[in-house]
């Protein structure tokens, strides 16, 4: 039995990627490490569905990001769908003008930022008071 290759997006971060089919489960994305054989980058994917999925018959998956055994997946060479982050944008600008501050940049926003919880309080906690070390 030959095998034949697949291009496909990546779900998660959109990198184009060759499958070799039969789709493995194992298989994962080679820029971000996420599992490809996932609901989310499945054709019968369904967001707006109650269990997620077209397929009536394969059975309910609980984690829609995490590789699964599912005898229905079918690989979508398009699944990525870029986040639409315009409505937080709006809540930022709105509590912004709220305080009398200058709304955030769209630059502002995507910038790195501290990689745990407490880093991100303490960085908040310096820009309001000022750096005392």
């Amino acid at each position: 039995m030959a095998s034949r290759s697949l291009k496909i997006q990546c779900w998660k971060c959109g990198e184009q990627q060759e499958a070799l089919l039969p789709f493995s489960r194992y298989e994962e994305c080679s820029a971000c490490k996420a599992d490809l054989h996932v609901c989310r980058a499945c054709r019968h994917y369904a967001e707006n569905l109650s269990d997620g999925c077209h397929e009536d018959r394969a059975d309910f998956v609980l984690d829609k990001d995490t590789a699964n055994f599912c005898d229905y997946f079918n690989a979508n060479p398009k699944a990525y769908v870029a986040a639409n982050d315009s409505e937080s944008r709006a809540a930022r600008a709105k509590l912004a003008e709220l305080f009398g501050e200058e709304p955030p940049a769209a630059d502002d926003v995507a910038e790195a930022s501290p990689k745990s919880e407490a880093d991100r309080a303490l960085a908040e906690l310096k820009r309001l008071f000022g750096d005392t070390d």
